[in-house]
């Protein structure tokens, strides 16, 4: 992993750049002064950029063989570049590591703990760290706030249960795609989706449109009593909800939800909900 991200640092550093990474590099051996990592950390984004990575194709060939699998797809060179100074820390004993990394996020501003935040899952006992992910997501910076809840496998294997449904629910409150979240079908659950559907009737009750995609985690645990609001979406005038709603019903496991899809499914026009009614239907007993 930090092969890969060295790699990638360096293909796209100037060699001013390389150079003050390399002597960055050094500042991570022992004995390590903290107040010199610290400002080396800082100094990524002014000495590498913020450029943003555009992988090639056999770069993320490349990282798709990693494990866990890694994506990169938002990140930029000053990001990677500070995952590889964390990753370059782990020689330290365990409680120095915690400190000075906790330390590293604690005085970041928000740029720098968004690469933190982004690169946490790859350190070791990063489960070490859940207190301070759980509370990133308290905040109001929506850049930050992606950071750990989109694309990064932290949340689905290490929140509780209650904050992964928060951060679902905050993701929907700020018009963030769901489907950005990582392994989001292995974390669905009844209260999450009670929690959605108080979240549509609210919306409903004031006038305001629905989050179209907020059935891929209303739908699959809904009670019963709720499917009647989850099957009248599946015949909304907006595509979009015809489609989440499809795919939501596709995870429940329920075959009470094969007679709307296939309803739907004979008279569709939007060739996408099409595909996922039928993959829905594949998926139902």
């Amino acid at each position: 992993m930090k092969k890969t991200l060295l790699h990638l640092v360096k293909s796209r550093s100037t060699l001013e750049g390389w150079d003050w990474f390399e002597k960055a590099l050094q500042a991570t051996a022992a004995p390590v002064d903290s107040n010199v990592m610290i400002g080396y950390y800082t100094g990524a984004s002014r000495r590498l950029g913020k450029q943003a990575l555009d992988l090639t194709d056999a770069e993320k060939a490349r990282l798709d063989q990693l494990h866990p699998p890694l994506d990169l797809t938002r990140w930029a060179t000053d990001e990677t570049g500070r995952a590889v100074l964390l990753l370059s820390l782990t020689h330290l004993p365990r409680d120095d590591f915690d400190r000075l990394v906790a330390e590293i996020y604690r005085q970041g501003d928000s740029r720098e703990q968004q690469s933190w935040l982004r690169a946490l899952g790859l350190l070791p006992g990063c489960e070490r760290f859940l207190h301070l992910a759980v509370d990133a997501c308290r905040t109001n910076i929506i850049h930050l706030f992606e950071s750990i809840a989109c694309e990064n496998p932290y949340p689905a294997l290490y929140f509780p249960e209650l904050n992964f449904n928060q951060l679902v629910l905050k993701s929907l409150f700020n018009g963030i795609a769901i489907a950005r979240t990582v392994d989001l079908e292995s974390r669905l659950n009844p209260e999450l989706s009670r929690m959605a559907d108080d979240y549509v009737s609210e919306r409903e009750a004031a006038g305001r449109e629905v989050p179209t995609d907020i059935w891929l985690v209303l739908a699959p645990r809904i009670v019963p009593a709720g499917l009647h609001r989850v099957h009248r979406y599946l015949r909304h005038e907006n595509p979009d909800h015809r489609y989440w709603a499809a795919v939501g019903l596709g995870l429940s496991g329920d075959p009470a939800n094969r007679g709307p899809l296939q309803e739907l499914h004979d008279s569709e026009s939007d060739q996408k909900t099409r595909v996922a009614i039928e993959a829905s239907l594949a998926r139902l007993p």
